[in-house]
């Protein structure tokens, strides 16, 4: 089995690749299947996040989802070690500096219900590879246990997906994947 390290140097490498050979349609392609998600019938609050490096320009998609009228939100780190917290975000709301080189909303502390993920790859059972800190498992174990109705989905590039990651007891699996080619549900 590999180990999550090597997986991490691994995903960033083809990651990277997918984001150069992207001529800036994956982000539109997945924000056209991201509106017309069933799940999404109902007006929910959903988490986006704004990329960093190589990741899928979820801006893209938060434009379309608030053209929709969907209440939006943009995760917070407050702590390490810590699930995220998320604060309320109109597209025009300046944003601060977070801590990794994120964007942070300063707005209403909210709870959402649908959040659109980062990740450096994912499989076919919904096993998710983070950066490693932890934040998200985190944050997924706590509102699905508050709520067990919230969706965690990632958005990638179809070549993220691999055979298979290693998952640990505290890795909290994703609902769906979109990328640009497909949408992978596992729930």
């Amino acid at each position: 089995m590999t180990d999550k390290k090597s997986l991490r140097e691994a995903s960033l490498i083809r990651r990277s690749e997918a984001c150069a050979k992207d001529n800036g349609m994956a982000a539109r392609m997945i924000a056209s299947k991201v509106i017309m998600l069933p799940e999404l019938d109902e007006i929910r609050t959903i988490s986006g996040f704004i990329p960093i490096n190589d990741e899928i320009d979820c801006l893209i998609v938060l434009k379309v989802l608030h053209a929709a009228r969907f209440p939006l939100c943009l995760p917070t780190i407050r702590a390490k070690n810590e699930p995220l917290e998320f604060n309320s975000w109109e597209l025009r709301t300046p944003l601060d500096d977070g801590p990794f080189g994120t964007k942070q909303s300063t707005g209403a502390i909210v709870s959402p219900e649908v959040l659109l993920v980062p990740l450096l790859a994912f499989d076919e059972k919904g096993s998710r590879l983070g950066y490693g800190g932890g934040y998200y498992d985190r944050t997924l174990e706590k509102l699905r246990r508050e709520n067990p109705e919230v969706y965690a989905i990632g958005i990638a590039f179809d070549d993220q997906k691999l055979d298979s990651i290693p998952m640990e007891s505290y890795d909290q699996p994703l609902d769906m994947v979109i990328t640009e080619k497909t949408t992978y549900r596992f729930k």
